[in-house]
């Protein structure tokens, strides 16, 4: 699998970004249809209202990291399973070295809050299901879609980067993952 990873950045403030790209209501809906929905503890629903979580920030840092396939690698894919496998393994492989990153900026900057492509703090399987308390609370972080933000319309105004999709089980030509550190 050849593939090739570029990051776009940008800063806003934080009441701006907010007011444009916040619809708890519109984006939960989307959420309902998730297969995480109400299995893992970074995704709603939540016991907190997810329109205070962004409160009191000065700043948005959203960035996103877009993977890039090569013709090869998306002609190999004839099915869509193969499609998923392949384009999972590349999120994963950047995952791993982007949420270490993620971390440290947080750390780097007293009172930030950074929110996450998706948490996989837990391997074995989220503690959800059985009713247990998250083995992480302060390391879980939450996405910017599971609190209520447009990602579509995020980066496709702030970052220029249109999501592509598959709507015949191909892999994409790319795959974006869109993080956020919120700052004081």
């Amino acid at each position: 699998m050849e593939y090739k990873v570029s990051t776009k950045q940008v800063t806003i403030g934080a009441e701006e970004f907010v007011s444009r790209y916040r619809d708890v209501e519109r984006i939960r809906v989307f959420c309902t249809q998730c297969p995480s929905f109400g299995k893992v503890w970074s995704c709603p629903p939540f016991d907190f209202d997810a329109r205070t979580v962004s409160d009191g920030f000065a700043t948005v840092t959203v960035t996103g990291t877009t993977i890039e396939f090569d013709e090869e690698t998306r002609a190999a894919c004839k099915t869509t399973e193969q499609s998923s496998a392949t384009g999972r393994e590349a999120m994963e492989q950047v995952w791993k070295s982007l949420l270490p990153s993620l971390y440290e900026q947080e750390r780097a900057i007293p009172g930030s809050r950074c929110f996450t492509f998706r948490c996989s703090l837990c391997p074995e399987g989220c503690t959800r299901p059985s009713g247990k308390p998250c083995r992480h609370p302060g390391k879980m972080r939450h996405s910017l879609e599971s609190v209520g933000f447009d990602v579509v319309a995020i980066t496709r105004d702030l970052l220029g980067i249109e999501l592509a999709w598959s709507t015949d089980g191909s892999l994409p030509k790319h795959l974006t993952l869109v993080t956020a550190l919120f700052q004081h």
